[in-house]
């Protein structure tokens, strides 16, 4: 982290420190002016590095330096609006859990209601569901506005720190680049991205795993026994919605694990496209030559084309993974009808008492199976948060060459 927040990975040696400040402090004008190849072939560099470290995937460094990252801002000067809006959030995200097993309850004495031809308690229970809808309407509501508010203010936060940490603290902004490719992107979009994704990946994350307590609880108890091959397996449906859900999470990880790399790849690409875009507008005001701009409209072509060639590598890769989702979707509600219906037919339970287990399967099966459904999102906003990383141990890198300088300076006097 900027200002020693994030850890750096290796130290520099005296040579190295004292190599860094010759190039940082002693630059002259010729560096600034070089060839834009040269920069172009640095940033290509950057980013095949930062793609290898991510295919490199080490879950200690990560989460260490995610962690960091998230700290900054719940110990900054709006650390009281964020832990306000933290413990807002998790109050909702449980309200909604509490919504969730109201209306589960509710289908029992719904259908047996139906299936008893008792039209007074049946009209009962609907003036109770309007009222649960509006509640978890209202909920739904207030929670979207708070993450959008959260996120808008987090965001902004952590666009001045970033500025005030590249514009003002690194001794030469420009050689910030020369670590990591397209730091304005980070600035605009990455952080835009990160702390919206965030915030939203975490408010589902805690409703997940909340409602996989609750409902596997609810399971259990309404579930009952069935025998197979003369063994007796308590909470039958509760050990098949697991393994139903952990087969899912496993194909889905080997079908998208490549979209970490691709979305990386992506914002790289599109980044570059957009780079040489402005590049060009700002040249051509010093006027171009017909050669020069046969030259220039190649080289965005080439741009273009790479980009649209990751695209269209990511979209194979989302359509299989989207056709996989869908399918473990909507066979789960056959799936829990056809394990329900036979203790229905024999007598031992009521048709209301099918559709809460039903409700309670289709509850467990979605919520183990967030993953699956975020996968895609989980993708993007790993490849969003290495490159956050990377760009703040870049600003780290930068600072202490700064600090380096001036004690050397100050030893030097």
């Amino acid at each position: 982290m900027a200002n020693g927040t994030l850890e750096i990975s290796g130290e520099l040696g005296a040579p190295g420190v004292l190599g860094a400040i010759v190039a940082c402090v002693l630059n002259k004008p010729k560096t600034i002016t070089k060839n834009i190849n040269v920069k172009s072939r640095e940033a290509m560099m950057n980013t095949e590095a930062e793609c290898a470290v991510a295919s490199r995937f080490n879950r200690n460094s990560f989460l260490r330096n995610t962690s960091l990252l998230l700290s900054l801002y719940w110990r900054s000067e709006e650390k009281f609006f964020a832990w306000c809006a933290l413990i807002a959030l998790v109050t909702l995200s449980l309200l909604g859990v509490a919504t969730a097993l109201a209306l589960n309850e509710w289908y029992k004495h719904f259908y047996n209601a139906i299936q008893e031809l008792n039209a007074h308690r049946f009209y009962t229970l609907i003036s109770v569901f309007l009222g649960v809808v509006c509640f978890s309407v209202a909920r739904s509501v207030l929670t979207t506005y708070l993450v959008d508010i959260f996120a808008l203010k987090w965001r902004r936060w952590l666009t001045n720190y970033y500025l005030s940490e590249w514009i003002l603290q690194s001794p030469q902004p420009d050689q910030v680049e020369r670590h990591v490719d397209n730091p304005d992107q980070r600035i605009a979009e990455d952080i835009n991205k990160f702390t919206y994704s965030t915030v939203y990946l975490a408010c589902g994350l805690l409703y997940t795993l909340a409602s996989v307590v609750s409902f596997s609880v609810v399971l259990i108890a309404i579930s009952g026994s069935a025998s197979l091959w003369g063994v007796t397996v308590p909470a039958y449906m509760f050990w098949v919605a697991i393994i139903y859900a952990v087969l899912g999470m496993y194909i889905s990880q080997k079908i998208g694990f490549k979209l970490v790399s691709l979305n990386n790849h992506q914002q790289k690409s599109e980044a570059d496209l957009r780079y040489c875009l402005v590049r060009f507008r700002d040249r051509n005001k010093k006027g171009y030559s017909k050669a020069m701009r046969s030259s220039e409209k190649a080289n965005l072509s080439n741009k273009l084309d790479i980009s649209l060639a990751n695209m269209r590598r990511t979209v194979r890769v989302k359509v299989r993974l989207s056709l996989f989702t869908e399918s473990y979707g909507q066979l789960s509600l056959l799936f829990s009808s056809l394990l329900a219906v036979p203790r229905f037919f024999s007598g031992a339970i009521k048709f209301g008492d099918v559709m809460q287990i039903n409700s309670a399967f289709g509850n467990l099966c979605e919520n183990l199976s967030w993953f699956i459904n975020a996968y895609q999102d989980i993708a993007e906003w790993k490849a969003t948060t290495d490159r956050m990383i990377s760009f703040d141990e870049a600003l780290a890198q930068q600072v202490k060459i700064s600090t380096s300088y001036r004690d050397l300076i100050r030893l030097s006097n």
